[in-house]
């Protein structure tokens, strides 16, 4: 099932940051939003609309949303009905610095060449560039670009950057007194909501019945989303079949949706020494990794009234090199592809991954 949300207000989406009235005066807003915050507005959504169910809530074969698995989450753009899809900028693209300002909406690829001195890193291989790069904050890249990038033609590509579509508006407020119910003294703060410009989510899922439009709840304070279901089939499967073949030796992954892997930014499967991985039949090395900083993310337990477990995230984007050992490009494929490698969470739609070829 796929559905479109366009939020009707402001939105308030926060980061892992503790934040308490008094003690901090700023309340960081991340966008996009965690996969856990739409996982949760889609199940309390369901429950709004099936009140006699709730009791069955979080009681594992009992809980009718129990089969829920979010398998793509991406941007819509709005702008001039282009309906355009997008998805976080792979990470290995970047823009060279001090860039002319008409090609500042444009990033190239950064090449794969291996390490020729002595260093801390890690990896046998580094991504380098023709000159000084900056990675860009937030940037967008439609699904049209990404199965070139991920088909490795081209070296030069177009970008959408978020804060173009999505407008950061401060809000200051105070707290009240429990007992009063009247401002409390010290207690002022400020967060940025953010509104959405022309760009819609949209949330491809199963696994859960949904009504084809209606209402839902999303991010802090509830603020109040429309939804409707889109009956046109999500067409972006990443890279095209005939460009998989079986004699590809480098591929690389791309996380499309933040992961949680428990050795930190690289996935348990791949031992951290030799760096070398097995995933089912396959065996693969790992070259070079682009990865963001992590984020810190957590949330709040309602039924158990404390905090969840607090997770360190890579964020979506991130893009791992491979050389393959044993077994063929053609398994990786499908083994990869639009598949998630979250070592938690993978049902929320946490480290959904597209596979790409990779060219020296």
């Amino acid at each position: 099932m796929l559905i479109k949300i366009d939020p009707l207000d402001t939105l308030f989406f926060r980061d892992g940051k503790p934040f308490s009235m008094g003690e901090d005066t700023w309340g960081n807003c991340i966008f996009p939003p965690s996969p856990s915050v739409i996982y949760g507005a889609l199940r309390t959504a369901y429950f709004s609309n099936h009140i006699d169910q709730l009791e069955k809530a979080n009681k594992n074969e009992e809980d009718p949303t129990n089969n829920l698995v979010i398998h793509g989450i991406y941007f819509l753009d709005n702008l001039e009905n282009k309906n355009t899809l997008y998805l976080p900028l792979p990470l290995d693209l970047v823009q060279k610095k001090d860039v002319e300002t008409e090609l500042e909406n444009e990033v190239y690829l950064l090449s794969l060449v291996e390490m020729k001195l002595k260093s801390s890193c890690p990896t046998s291989h580094v991504l380098k560039g023709d000159q000084g790069v900056e990675v860009i904050d937030e940037g967008l890249i439609n699904t049209n670009v990404l199965r070139e990038y991920l088909s490795c033609n081209g070296k030069n590509f177009p970008i959408l950057r978020l804060n173009s579509r999505v407008i950061t508006e401060p809000k200051i407020g105070i707290g009240l007194n429990g007992e009063t119910h009247t401002a409390d003294e010290s207690k002022i703060y400020r967060v940025g909501l953010k509104r959405l410009n022309n760009l819609s989510l949209l949330v491809e899922f199963d696994g859960m019945e949904f009504p084809d439009k209606g209402l839902l709840k999303l991010g802090g304070e509830g603020k109040a989303a429309s939804y409707e279901r889109i009956l046109d089939p999500l067409m972006f499967f990443g890279l095209p079949e005939d460009n998989i073949c079986e004699d590809i030796q480098k591929f690389k992954l791309y996380l499309s949706t933040p992961a949680i892997f428990h050795q930190g930014w690289i996935p348990s499967w791949i031992d951290i020494n030799s760096l070398e991985g097995k995933y089912k039949n396959s065996k693969f090395r790992l070259l070079t990794a682009s990865v963001g900083k992590y984020q810190n993310l957590g949330g709040f337990d309602l039924q158990k009234k404390e905090p969840k477990p607090m997770w360190k995230v890579t964020p979506a984007g991130s893009v791992y090199y491979f050389e393959i050992i044993e077994g063929d490009f053609k398994e990786i494929f499908s083994l990869f592809n639009r598949k998630s490698i979250s070592e938690e969470n993978a049902k929320q739609g946490f480290g959904i991954t597209f596979v790409g070829k990779v060219t020296e």
